[in-house]
C-alpha cells in the first residue's frame, strides 16, 4: 500500500529516486507504470503490476466497444510508461510526462494507497488545499462514516474482528 508524501528530485534527466517504501509497496517488482493522472490535477499517476493487472480485471468487466473503456485503456494504459527501476531505487520519467506535470528540481510523492503520485510542490500545496476543504466539509465526514461503519460490519460478520 502507498502511503504518506515524500520529498524528492528529479535531475536532469529526468531521473528520480522512487522512495523506499514506495518500491517495498511493489512487493520487489523493479517495474513501475506511471501516466499523467486523468482528474486534470496535474500530478503524474504511478503503481505496480499488481495495480495493472487490476485496472485489466476491471476493463475485462466492461463491453469491448464501451466509450468508458476506450478513453481509460487510451488515457492510462496506452499513455503508461513502462519504467524499470535501477539498482539504486531510480526511473527516468519520461520528458513529455515531466512537462505534462511541471517537475524539475524538487518533487513530492504522495501515497493514494493503490497508487502513488509524482508532484510538482506548488501543485501537490494547491491539491491539498483544495482536499482540506472537501474533507472538513459535514457530508464528506459523513459518507466517510457510513462507509467505514459498512465495511467494519462486514469485517466482524466475517470474523476479520475489530481494528485497533
Amino acid at each position: 500500500m502507498f502511503v504518506s508524501t515524500y520529498e524528492g528530485a528529479i535531475d536532469a534527466k529526468g531521473r528520480v529516486s522512487i522512495p523506499a517504501p514506495f518500491r517495498a509497496a511493489l512487493g520487489g517488482s523493479n517495474r513501475v507504470f506511471v501516466w499523467q493522472a486523468p482528474d486534470g490535477s496535474g500530478a503524474l499517476e504511478g503503481g505496480g503490476e499488481e495495480l495493472m493487472e487490476l485496472y485489466r480485471e476491471t476493463l475485462a468487466e466492461l463491453p469491448l466497444q464501451s466509450p468508458i473503456r476506450e478513453a481509460i485503456v487510451t488515457c492510462i494504459i496506452a499513455a503508461s510508461a513502462d519504467l524499470k527501476i535501477d539498482d539504486t531505487g531510480r526511473v527516468k520519467l519520461p520528458e513529455d510526462l515531466c512537462e505534462a506535470a511541471d517537475l524539475s528540481g524538487k518533487i513530492k510523492f504522495s501515497g493514494q494507497m493503490d497508487s502513488f503520485r509524482i508532484w510538482n510542490p506548488e501543485r501537490f500545496s494547491l491539491h491539498q488545499m483544495r482536499m482540506r476543504s472537501i474533507v472538513n466539509a459535514p457530508e464528506t465526514l459523513d459518507a466517510f462514516a457510513t462507509a467505514y461503519n459498512r465495511v467494519r460490519q462486514r469485517r466482524a460478520a466475517a470474523g476479520r474482528g475489530e481494528v485497533g
